[in-house]
């Protein structure tokens, strides 16, 4: 348990640093990319997509939420999840489709808790043969539920909406068709008093068709 204060970051400066990333490794993709860039044929998932795959991960949430009066207990983290799909239309970009449960924060005598459906564009980079870096960004739409103790004055109940996402990751390939995966993402969420930001870290497997 720990005491923290709101944070006020910028959804633009959110979004300008998941575009900065994102372009970085694409660059990186674009650069090591061999004149054929053709896909092997592989089953997919997604429409219009191949090289398929599906992911699942587990790890830790960290919610940036108002905590209240300084002395209150205050609990922002919990085990969290997530169920991917994914597919590329070039050899080093694609699209995921995933959904998440970024656990529970505990704050002013209540819990707020928060899943989500995430679409994002994703540029990989290939380092060798079983290493791969990548990079995504997008949109995630959540749905949350907040409660609190009445005398702290705290909007409760749901909310749902659209915020802006990005991440980043690395995976390294144990088979052809086997791959453990390490990612780091932020999703920005709509919570019954705010729309603040959400940190999603896990380790997962990756089975690719």
């Amino acid at each position: 348990m720990r005491h923290a204060r709101r944070s006020s970051t910028s959804p633009w400066l959110i979004a300008a640093i998941g575009g900065a990333l994102f372009g970085v490794v694409c660059g990186v993709a674009r650069a090591q990319a061999p004149a054929d860039v053709s896909l092997p044929s592989s089953r997919s998932v997604l429409p219009f997509t191949q090289a398929g795959y599906v992911g699942l991960s587990g790890g830790r949430s960290r919610y940036d939420l108002y905590a209240g009066p300084t002395g209150l207990a205050y609990d922002d983290s919990d085990t969290a999840w997530k169920l991917s799909t994914g597919g590329y239309f070039h050899r080093n970009f694609g699209v995921e489709v995933g959904y998440l449960d970024f656990g529970r924060a505990y704050r002013l005598d209540g819990r707020t808790k928060a899943r989500g459906l995430n679409l994002s564009l994703v540029g990989r980079a290939p380092i060798g043969d079983r290493l791969e870096l990548f990079a995504k960004a997008g949109t995630t739409y959540s749905r949350t539920l907040t409660s609190a103790e009445p005398v702290y004055g705290l909007r409760t109940g749901r909310n749902s909406g659209m915020g802006l996402s990005f991440g980043l990751g690395a995976s390294w390939g144990f088979t052809p068709n086997i791959a453990a995966v390490l990612e780091w993402e932020r999703h920005r969420l709509h919570f019954s008093d705010d729309t603040a930001p959400a940190d999603l870290a896990t380790v997962g497997v990756r089975y690719r068709f």
